[in-house]
């Protein structure tokens, strides 16, 4: 295939793996390379909410996840310190409502699932170990430098898409290299084997505790044999991403918190720690011949669980945009605008509910008042906005289950 054929995707996390897939098959040639000697995701677990189950759909892969996904049937929303029940809502109803299913899976699951299809697509060649040096754009394209065991190399592409998440170097080098806005804080995630613990914490619902400037949620993944864990604190600890950290330094917010979560977390034992960052909204993502996706373009807090949904939701409206396109870089202004528009609203609406996540005072109080008498459905519904979006394949492509 034509030089002029090939595109360049940096990056191959959950919205890269998906971007080479969707790439390929309009048409492309990919070269996908990751900076990682190897392809693993060092995440716990994530919840599939239905926009995002429907765009797998859109790939051809559900049902080579489906062994590896719990659907579950409750989120049940209580006081972390009483115990007391604040809101429940019915999740088995999800797919009659939203057209979709909402799952439950480990990220290891979800990233293998979606790095299997990647390697099945056609034209597609991922380069792992390879790191992104610069790239400059010219009357045949982009081309990029590589540097792989000391070795430089470099790639001539139509286009290069940056999909190397929050710290990406495509995004440095198109806007400067600001730091990601730090909201103080911190994520402690861990897989906990189910069969250290007692029944009901396998049981298949999404269980979110609210305490004062912190909020536990756990559920079942990898088919119900592991429980995920992540702990949300305010702190100030800023380290490297995915560190591991022992129970022994954990806060010290949920040290009255009632039994359920604080057994949780003593079981867990071992944690990794992210501080959770995010971006303000750009003006326009990319130039010329080079654009975003993912958390290069919109990251955001992880209050709404749509980080790798809009990835994925990326990936899609990408290949579609540029599906026998001319004028590629019109193209990737016009793709840019389109989800521009809906990821700065999940962006802002992920702070809105972190902050109502973490009240204190009366404001956890009336909090958990208005979130009893909404009720469950209502609190489901009130992301309806999130759950009905819909990006869609090109019409006429094909759609290969791996």
């Amino acid at each position: 295939m034509a030089r002029t054929r090939t595109l360049i995707v940096a990056g191959a996390g959950i919205g890269g793996l998906v971007a080479a897939t969707t790439l390929s098959r309009v048409g492309y040639r990919v070269v996908l390379i990751e900076r990682a000697a190897k392809l693993e995701e060092i995440g716990a677990g994530i919840q599939l909410t239905p926009n995002a189950t429907r765009a797998l759909g859109q790939l051809g892969v559900l049902e080579s996840l489906r062994p590896y996904a719990v659907e579950p049937r409750e989120l049940i929303v209580a006081d972390g310190i009483s115990g007391a029940e604040i809101v429940r809502g019915n999740l088995r109803e999800i797919t009659q409502r939203f057209g979709s299913p909402w799952w439950l899976v480990s990220r290891a699951d979800l990233q293998r699932t979606l790095a299997d299809a990647a390697a099945d697509a056609m034209e597609t060649e991922i380069e792992i170990g390879t790191e992104l040096i610069d790239f400059a754009e010219h009357p045949r394209g982009v081309t990029i430098a590589t540097r792989k065991n000391a070795i430089f190399g470099e790639h001539i592409g139509a286009a290069l898409i940056g999909a190397d998440g929050l710290r990406s170097r495509v995004r440095a080098r198109l806007h400067g290299e600001p730091p990601p806005r730090f909201h103080r804080l911190v994520a402690w995630r861990a897989l906990v084997p189910a069969k250290d613990l007692p029944p009901q914490y396998s049981e298949p619902d999404v269980r979110l505790w609210f305490g004062p400037m912190s909020h536990v949620v756990h559920y079942p993944v990898a088919g119900g044999e592991q429980i995920n864990v992540v702990a949300i604190f305010t702190d100030n600890w800023r380290g490297e991403d995915g560190a591991s950290a022992s129970i022994s330094t954990i806060p010290n917010g949920c040290d009255n918190w009632t039994e359920t979560p604080r057994h949780l977390l003593a079981t867990a034992k071992t944690f990794r720690r992210w501080a959770l960052c995010d971006r303000p909204p750009l003006s326009t993502w990319g130039k010329g011949r080079v654009s975003l996706l993912g958390d290069a373009a919109h990251p955001m807090l992880p209050f709404l669980a749509q980080g790798a949904a809009s990835a994925i939701e990326d990936a899609i409206s990408l290949s579609r945009y540029l599906r026998n396109a001319e004028d590629i870089p019109a193209r990737l202004r016009s793709y840019e605008k389109e989800r521009a528009r809906h990821t700065d609203q999940l962006q802002a609406a992920a702070v809105r509910t972190g902050r109502a996540y973490h009240a204190r005072g009366f404001a956890r109080l009336a909090r958990n008042f208005l979130l009893h008498n909404m009720g469950g459905r209502k609190l489901i519904d009130s992301h309806g906005w999130i759950y009905r979006h819909e990006e869609k394949m090109p019409a006429g492509v094909r759609i290969d289950a791996i």
